[in-house]
């Protein structure tokens, strides 16, 4: 009777599992941080810009002459958005620093791996809680926001030429919180101590915008803005919206390729530091 050779085989989880595998991971990690009151404040801060806006459109529906001071077309949205960055900021500083960090120091990154999750569900679970984080501050205030202004002012953004407002909130929403998403959680696979790669996050977002302003001001030549992540997405929630910035002719190609690369360089980190076999050198 001949006898066969049973090699390794990778176990795999029943088929309506496969592409959830990663949720465990984000719902756990959400848990774990929306425990803390002092997050549950810095989220609820957050949300103070929505009641203002919100005050805005009322304000100006009640008073037209207002409007021209405060507009409440397309534009209301971009700058909440854009205001809302320095919330997303915080967020992934506090919410992400430790997402791999914490399982680099103990090592749990070695026993999430060895359970039936591949490199690319452990990502997507980490990411998903910053996704999740930022998309509150950002996506679901602005969707909220909309809401007001078609309930509140329906003949002004019931129209036509304004069905571009809940696309244009959908993009740049995913986009900041995509792409700070990304930024937080490979610096924080690039340490094991979360306190470092928070603060290494914060130190090259403000390093790169305060390059941004020195070498704006030495060479006066508009290119320089794309140096900061901030301002890269300030210009392209500004081309989504419609809103003029003055002083800064960049074509939005630019800011638009600065951020792809910098996904992908970020993509390429976590490709290299999340591994089930740790490297002793």
């Amino acid at each position: 009777m001949p006898i066969y050779d049973q090699t390794y085989r990778r176990y795999e989880a029943r088929g309506p599992l496969r592409q959830v595998r990663f949720w465990p991971i984000t719902r756990e990690a959400l848990r774990l941080i929306l425990a803390k009151r002092a997050f549950l404040g810095l989220l609820g801060v957050a949300l103070l810009p929505l009641v203002v806006r919100a005050v805005q459109i009322y304000v100006v529906t009640r008073v037209p002459e207002a409007g021209r001071i405060l507009p409440i077309d397309g534009r209301l949205f971009g700058e909440f958005l854009n205001q809302q960055i320095g919330f997303v900021l915080l967020l992934s500083v506090f919410g992400g620093a430790g997402l791999i960090a914490n399982d680099l120091r103990t090592g749990a990154i070695l026993i999430y791996l060895s359970r039936p999750l591949t490199r690319r569900d452990y990502v997507f679970g980490k990411l998903g809680v910053l996704l999740a984080l930022n998309f509150g501050v950002t996506l679901g205030p602005a969707l909220v926001l909309y809401g007001i202004g078609i309930a509140v002012a329906p003949e002004v953004f019931v129209r036509a030429d304004r069905a571009w407002i809940a696309p244009a909130i959908v993009l740049h929403s995913a986009v900041i919180a995509g792409v700070l998403g990304l930024v937080a959680l490979a610096a924080s696979s690039l340490s094991r101590s979360a306190r470092i790669a928070g603060l290494g996050f914060f130190g090259l977002v403000a390093g790169l915008e305060t390059a941004r302003g020195i070498l704006g001001a030495m060479s006066h030549r508009p290119e320089a803005h794309v140096l900061s992540l901030q301002h890269d997405l300030r210009m392209l929630g500004n081309a989504f919206f419609g809103i003029a910035e003055r002083g800064v002719s960049v074509p939005t190609s630019y800011p638009a390729l600065v951020l792809g690369l910098v996904c992908v360089a970020c993509l390429a980190i976590l490709r290299a530091r999340v591994r089930a076999v740790e490297v002793v050198r």
